[in-house]
């Protein structure tokens, strides 16, 4: 009978996050996940399936650590146009902090491997709705409250916000220029001000 390995999951799913983020699916090899998580081949293969299926467990990792910690600011705030500045700004300054210029796993990941592989293209692509689905809520209730403009449908909108949100993790990998990265969200969200 195989031995019962005890570890904790969040620590290794965040350790092993980091090195995918930092280097990519492919520029990850079986050998660092071992070192940087402190588990051998077997036990990863056994508690988490083949480097695939653990990839996978980490962008679930990720998506929930990230969308927690904004969360947690978003609660307290009523106006939907102010739910919306305040992603754009956590995005701006969690880029900021980013000293090694990973950007974001999800997006980094979606040039690296959507193409490719159908499980991770179903990730990226849940991803994607759903962030443009929190746009859209948001759009539709302040376009009710007159609040955000109706110049487009909140659909459009909700497609636009997703393109920049996801364009700005991209350029912040180039650039940590706060004011190149605040005349984007400036002018992405010049769109949402009622006329």
């Amino acid at each position: 009978m195989p031995r019962e390995v005890s570890f904790d999951e969040d620590k290794v799913l965040q350790k092993a996050t980091e090195l995918f983020w930092l280097k990519g699916y492919n520029g990850t090899s079986m050998d660092e996940l071992t070192i940087v998580t402190g588990l051998s081949r077997s036990s990863i293969y056994n508690s988490f399936g083949d480097k695939r299926a653990l990839f996978l467990k980490c962008l679930e990792y990720y998506k929930h650590s990230q969308r927690a910690k904004l969360r947690k600011t978003l609660d307290k705030l009523k106006s939907p146009l102010k739910s919306i500045q305040m992603v754009f700004k956590f995005a701006v300054e969690e880029l900021l902090m980013d000293k090694e210029n990973k950007g974001c796993l999800i997006i980094n990941t979606t040039t690296e491997l959507a193409n490719l592989e159908a499980t991770i293209y179903s990730f990226v692509k849940g991803n994607m709705e759903d962030v443009e689905k929190m746009f859209h809520d948001w759009i539709k209730d302040g376009q009710e409250s007159g609040e955000i403009s109706k110049s487009f449908s909140a659909v459009a909108l909700a497609r636009h916000l997703y393109n920049s949100f996801s364009g700005l993790k991209i350029i912040a990998q180039t650039s940590k220029d706060r004011k190149a990265l605040e005349d984007v969200v400036k002018v992405s969200l010049s769109v949402l001000k009622p006329e």
